[in-house]
Formats: C-alpha cells, sequence, structure tokens
C-alpha cells in the first residue's frame, strides 16, 4: 500500500462505507461494488506508521477504506488493459517490490542488533569528559523590542522613523508600558502582538550585530537607547538573561547514549552487508554505458 497522509483522505473519497449485518464474515466491509475483510484492511492499517494509525478517526479509517476498494478496481483494470505487461511498469513495481523487502529486512536486523548492545554508560561518560567544551549551555537573552521600519521604496525615510522612535522612547523613558507601546507602535508584525517578546532564548549568532552587540549589554529589566539597523530603529528591553554554563552529564547522557548507539548500529550495517557485496567491482566500456543511455 503506498504511503498515506491522512489528511488527504479526508478530500479523498467521500462515498459512506457501510458495515455488512456480520463485520467478521468473509464479505466483511463494502462500498457497494466490493468487499474486503478485517483482515485485509488490518494488513493494510500494520503497512502505516504507528503514529499514523494510532491517530486515525473513524472518518479516516472510513475515507481509507473506501480509497482502498477504488485502488483495487483500478488495479484490476489496469492489469486488464495490459499495463502489467509493459516493460518500464514491471520494472517500476520490482523495483518497489525490491525497495520493501531491502528496508524491511534491514530494518528487522538492526532492531534485533540495538536488543544486543551493551550498556554505553561508561563509553558515553569518557566521550563528556573527553569533550566537556561541547557540552555547554551558551549564553542566551530573552528580549522584546519595538521596532520603527526604515524602507525608502515604501515611502518610509530614516528622518520620519527616527523621529517617530524618539517619541516612542520618550514615552517609555516617561513610565508607558513596553509591552503596550510595542503593540501600538512597533512595525515588527511577527513580535508586536506579543509586546513585542521576541520568542525563546536567543544565543548569539541570532541577530544582527548592532541589535546584538546592544541587546547583550543590557542588564534585566533595562531598556536600550536607540539602535539602528538595516531594518529601522530599535528600541530594545532585556527581558531575562542566562549565563553560559557547563551540562551535567546527566543533562546529555540520552543523547549521547543515542548518537553512540547509532554508530554502532552504523558499523553493525555496514559488517552486515558486506557478505551480500560483490566481489569486484562494475566497469563500464564505452559501448556499453552508450547502449545504456540511449532513448
Amino acid at each position: 500500500m503506498k504511503n498515506m497522509n491522512v489528511g488527504y483522505w479526508w478530500i479523498l473519497l467521500a462515498a459512506p462505507l457501510s458495515l455488512m449485518a456480520n463485520p467478521a464474515s468473509a464479505q466483511g466491509l463494502s462500498d457497494g461494488r466490493g468487499n474486503v475483510t478485517q483482515e485485509q484492511v488490518r494488513a493494510e492499517l500494520m503497512a502505516l506508521p504507528e503514529g499514523t494509525r494510532s491517530k486515525m478517526t473513524r472518518e479516516q479509517m472510513n475515507l481509507m477504506i473506501n480509497s482502498m476498494l477504488l485502488d483495487r478496481r483500478l488495479a484490476e483494470a489496469a492489469k486488464a488493459a495490459g499495463m502489467a505487461d509493459q516493460p518500464e511498469v514491471r520494472a517500476r513495481i520490482e523495483r518497489v517490490t525490491r525497495d520493501i523487502l531491502v528496508r524491511s529486512y534491514l530494518d528487522a536486523e538492526m532492531a534485533k542488533a540495538a536488543k544486543s548492545l551493551p550498556d554505553l554508560t561508561a563509553v558515553a561518560k569518557e566521550r563528556y569528559m573527553a569533550n566537556l567544551s561541547t557540552y555547554v549551555l551558551p549564553e542566551a537573552i530573552r528580549v522584546a523590542h519595538i521596532l520603527i521600519a526604515v524602507n525608502e521604496d515604501e515611502g518610509k525615510l530614516d528622518a520620519d522613523a527616527k523621529a517617530k522612535a524618539t517619541q516612542v522612547l520618550k514615552q517609555l523613558r516617561e513610565g508607558a508600558d513596553f509591552a503596550e507601546l510595542a503593540k501600538e507602535q512597533s512595525e515588527d508584525f511577527g513580535s508586536k502582538r506579543l509586546g513585542g517578546e521576541i520568542r525563546g532564548w536567543s544565543e548569539k549568532g541570532k541577530f544582527v550585530p548592532a541589535f546584538e552587540e546592544a541587546a547583550f549589554a543590557l542588564k534585566p529589566g533595562e531598556v536600550s537607547e536607540l539602535v539602528r539597523t538595516r531594518f529601522g530603529y530599535h528600541i530594545i528591553k532585556l527581558l531575562e538573561k542566562r549565563e553560559a554554563r557547563q551540562l551535567s552529564f546527566d543533562e546529555v547522557k540520552e543523547p549521547i547514549l543515542a548518537g553512540l548507539r547509532n554508530e554502532m548500529l552504523g558499523k553493525k550495517r555496514k559488517e552486515f552487508l558486506k557478505a551480500f557485496e560483490g566481489t569486484k567491482p562494475i566497469v563500464l566500456d564505452d559501448a556499453t554505458f552508450e547502449a545504456l543511455t540511449k532513448p
């Protein structure tokens, strides 16, 4: 069965699916033109990702089964039309089948290998100690700002923007609420509805240099002077500052372990594939290459 985007089925087919009087019977489920058993539906469902299966609603499952029956009729029509005998179609079918078999086989083998991995906690601790500088939570800030934009192509002149920003800053110095002024005056439409707040922690390198330099120089609760960037004039308020600190082993243990497991499984996968590799490389001569690339 092809991969299913659950949202797609909502618009795919609206025909109702009727439940037969005896749902456990051989006929099972019908759309009026064909039947499918519960076992067949269950097999199709098992081909879907677990997250998709567990979140499906009754309506989504109805639409999935409708599409399954529709696809069956289309496939039969395609066979009757001789499509399955066309070399190109046959090659595509063989390739898809091969890909599914290979992926399933490798996934199963790697799942078995994963169960046999040793406890890697000691190795993870060694990696942590050998790379302490890697496991540092960097300095970061939470900021809000009010932007008065400059865009001369749109008629927003520097002098006008500076005059407006100066007036907004004056109001702040006189005790106006920063968040309320941001909602009223800021021209950064992504942050103004949040009172000017730029969501989340921001590390160095996120902002343009002039903004970053001014923001990191502030103390929590402090409001900057006007800061000019290519976007216009900013008034910045530092909401919170987080100092850089060394992360403990317990804080990074799981991602280190996950990385180690992936490394070991990658090696096991390569070792497993060696048993199936050829004994010499393929070398195409000019004539063969030309013959294969001809339309």
